[in-house]
């Protein structure tokens, strides 16, 4: 985890009045809604990570890596959002399917039969086997696939204000995208231990959400 337990209690409460401010700023716009949620989910993992240093109950572990599982997701529908796209009904599910599975896999009792291990730098997730290998994948794929629909949503815009916004967005998906993929391809001893290495990454992501937000008022764009 991040150093101590109030470290990451700290950053819960930062992320969580991140989330509100987001969401007054201008509750109407879907993007605002979205970016409020991103952030509130950033929050909720990080109270989890605090629960699991302070309480040691199993509970909080899977709490904690369930909600790790649907923020690759999140970013899909971030950029989409950002870009303006809207798609059927059906690519939604087809989108948070793999968020559902794991999810629900990692909720069961053969999955972490002991809880998440409180570490001076990092919470220490018990491993999931192969289902660990999988979730990793899922991670750099959703990813990789957020920071490309960013690059197209850039590469077709001719407004130089709305193409700024787009890299705004982009910069935010490269801040969890390098990392993910430098400590599962380079540092593959880590394992799933990546996404509490990345809670300091992820209040970065919660600041540069600020600067989307201000510039996108700044300019009146709405989504």
């Amino acid at each position: 985890m991040c150093y101590a337990p109030y470290v990451s209690f700290g950053t819960f409460i930062i992320e969580l009045m991140l989330a509100l401010f987001f969401l007054i700023k201008n509750p109407k716009d879907k993007l605002n809604r979205f970016i409020a949620a991103i952030s509130f989910m950033l929050g909720f993992y990080q109270l989890n990570e605090f629960l699991i240093c302070t309480t040691k109950l199993n509970l909080f572990t899977r709490m904690g890596i369930g909600t790790t599982a649907i923020l690759p997701a999140m970013a899909i529908s971030y950029a989409l959002i950002m870009w303006r796209k809207r798609i059927k009904w059906y690519w939604n599910i087809l989108i948070y399917l793999p968020a559902v599975f794991f999810i629900v896999v990692f909720a069961l009792p053969i999955s972490f039969t002991t809880s998440a291990i409180c570490n001076l730098v990092f919470i220490q997730w018990p491993n999931a086997g192969l289902y660990s290998k999988f979730f990793g994948f899922y991670y750099t794929i959703y990813l990789l696939g957020a920071a490309i629909l960013f690059y197209f949503s850039v590469a077709n815009c001719k407004d130089k204000i709305l193409k700024r916004l787009y890299y705004l967005g982009m910069l935010g998906m490269f801040i969890f995208t390098v990392p993910t993929f430098v400590f599962l391809q380079f540092l593959p001893s880590q394992g799933i231990q990546f996404p509490s290495i990345l809670c300091e990454f992820a209040l970065l992501l919660a600041i540069e959400f600020v600067f989307v937000i201000w510039y996108k008022e700044k300019h009146k764009l709405r989504f």
